[in-house]
C-alpha cells in the first residue's frame, strides 16, 4: 500500500507534469539557480573578501579623512547585513534544490512514459509476430495442400499412362 502511494507521489499524471514544467521554467526558479550558481563560485568568495576587507579597514579608520568610520567595532551593521545575506542565500539554495528535485521528478515521469510507450510498441510487435507466424502457418498448410494435390495429379497421370 505504501509503495503505491509513493509511486503516485513520485510519478505525476500528465496534468501534474504540465504543472511541473511550469514550475521548472518559472522566473523565480531560474533566478534562484542563477544566484545559487553565483554564490557557489570563487568570484563570490573573492568579492566578499574584498568587501569585508574594505568594510573592516574603513571602519578602523584606514581611509580617513576620505571615508569616515560608519560602522565602528564590533561592526553591528556588517553583522546584520551578513546575517540577512545568509538567510537569503539559504533560501535561494533551498529553492534551487526544490527546483532540481522537480527536474528529477519530471525526468522520472518522462522515463516512465517512455517505458510505457516502449511496452505498448513491444506488445504491438509481439502481436504482429504472432500474426505473421499464423500467416506463415497458413502458407505452410496451403503449400502442403498444393503439394498433396500435385502428388495426386502426378499419381493419376502415372496411373493413366
Amino acid at each position: 500500500m505504501q509503495q503505491t502511494v509513493k509511486k503516485e507521489i513520485s510519478h505525476p499524471s500528465s496534468l501534474q507534469a504540465n504543472h511541473l514544467l511550469q514550475n521548472l521554467h518559472s522566473f523565480e526558479g531560474q533566478l534562484a539557480d542563477i544566484i545559487t550558481a553565483w554564490a557557489g563560485s570563487m568570484w563570490f568568495v573573492y568579492l566578499h573578501v574584498l568587501w569585508y576587507g574594505f568594510w573592516i579597514t574603513a571602519n578602523f579608520g584606514l581611509y580617513d579623512p576620505f571615508i569616515k568610520s560608519f560602522d565602528p567595532f564590533p561592526f553591528g551593521l556588517l553583522t546584520m547585513i551578513v546575517s540577512l545575506e545568509a538567510i537569503f542565500l539559504a533560501t535561494f539554495i533551498m529553492i534551487s534544490q526544490n527546483r532540481h528535485a522537480l527536474v528529477e521528478t519530471f525526468r522520472e515521469f518522462e522515463e516512465e512514459q517512455e517505458q510505457k510507450e516502449e511496452e505498448i510498441q513491444q506488445e504491438e510487435l509481439e502481436k504482429d509476430v504472432v500474426d505473421i507466424q499464423k500467416d506463415l502457418d497458413d502458407i505452410k498448410q496451403a503449400i502442403t495442400f498444393i503439394q498433396q494435390k500435385v502428388s495426386n495429379v502426378e499419381k493419376n497421370k502415372i496411373n493413366l499412362s
